[in-house]
């Protein structure tokens, strides 16, 4: 009896799917080209819905789709939602492979037979990626590796790694905001709540990615020569040094530089690294890595 059963269903899908193939009847006995839209989403972060009838489409709560197709008449509009499932945000809709909206509701046109995938991807939270294009405030990506973070006038620096890489997002600050972020009290035990609250709906201006643009030996060459006040005087700062080697560790802008001088220090025991650098010339310097990736040059008023 089960079996018999199974060959009716089978037998039913078949005549199914031949009918999705027909044309319709029209009313005046001509037929009617059809148009399959079929709409699916890659992974199982999100939900879609589609109408085909002018309404918005809606994702049902009950019974959420992650599949869905309409045969409809050529020229038919056809409305399209992704939902994105909690912890993830709509990414995009492709066709074919290729990118069609960054909208997660679209109103297609029936011409031919087409398929919508519709792309997630993850908020950010708890070290997931995030694909940068599509950040618009800082709240995207707080919960990634955070390496740094300062404000400075209405300026808000989120230094942070992903893919092996150390990037910092840039935000303006509303004054008031700034205020805000400035009376925070460090021993406040919601403090880090707090900041977050004030911080995430920011705009992001720009996203750098700090270690594509290391510099690179032949831009960190013209500093050979220089003295090391002159790089002090030009805001470069020493985090390390061994005046027997005359070896230095220093910072200037994000990155961090290893320099070997030459030349005398007047008074060893008593040496400042703010005053005493006069008399040392580089002899080799290299890049070696990101130092402070929240620094960042201010404009002079």
């Amino acid at each position: 009896m089960k079996r018999i059963l199974s060959l009716m269903l089978v037998l039913v899908m078949i005549l199914a799917l031949g009918a999705c193939g027909k044309k319709a009847a029209e009313p005046d006995g001509s037929a009617a080209d059809l148009v399959t839209i079929m709409v699916n989403i890659k992974g199982v972060d999100g939900n879609i819905a589609m109408t085909d009838d002018g309404t918005e489409p809606k994702i049902d709560p009950e019974y959420p789709a992650q599949s869905a197709f309409m045969n409809v008449e050529k020229g038919t509009v056809v409305k399209i939602l992704a939902e994105p499932e909690e912890g993830y945000h709509f990414f995009k809709w492709t066709v074919d492979g290729k990118a069609y909206s960054a909208e997660p509701l679209i109103t297609v046109t029936a011409e031919e037979d087409t398929e919508f995938i519709a792309e997630f991807l993850p908020e950010g939270k708890d070290g997931k990626p995030v694909d940068l294009d599509t950040v618009k405030t800082l709240g995207d990506l707080l919960g990634l590796p955070e390496v740094g973070a300062s404000l400075t006038g209405t300026t808000y620096v989120y230094a942070f790694e992903q893919d092996g890489n150390t990037y910092r997002a840039i935000c303006d600050v509303p004054e008031e905001a700034a205020q805000a972020i400035f009376d925070l009290d460090f021993d406040d035990p919601d403090y880090d709540k707090k900041l977050s609250e004030l911080i995430a709906p920011l705009p992001v201006k720009v996203i750098e990615n700090l270690t594509e643009n290391l510099p690179s030996q032949k831009e960190a060459d013209q500093y050979i020569g220089k003295t090391g006040q002159e790089l002090i005087d030009d805001g470069w700062t020493v985090y390390f040094y061994n005046l027997d080697e005359l070896q230095f560790g220093m910072n200037h802008g994000a990155y961090s530089y290893d320099i070997t001088f030459e030349g005398t220090v007047k008074d060893p025991e008593n040496f400042n690294e703010d005053t005493d650098m006069g008399g040392l010339t580089v002899k080799t310097i290299t890049c070696s890595g990101v130092g402070n990736p929240t620094y960042v040059e201010m404009p002079e008023e």
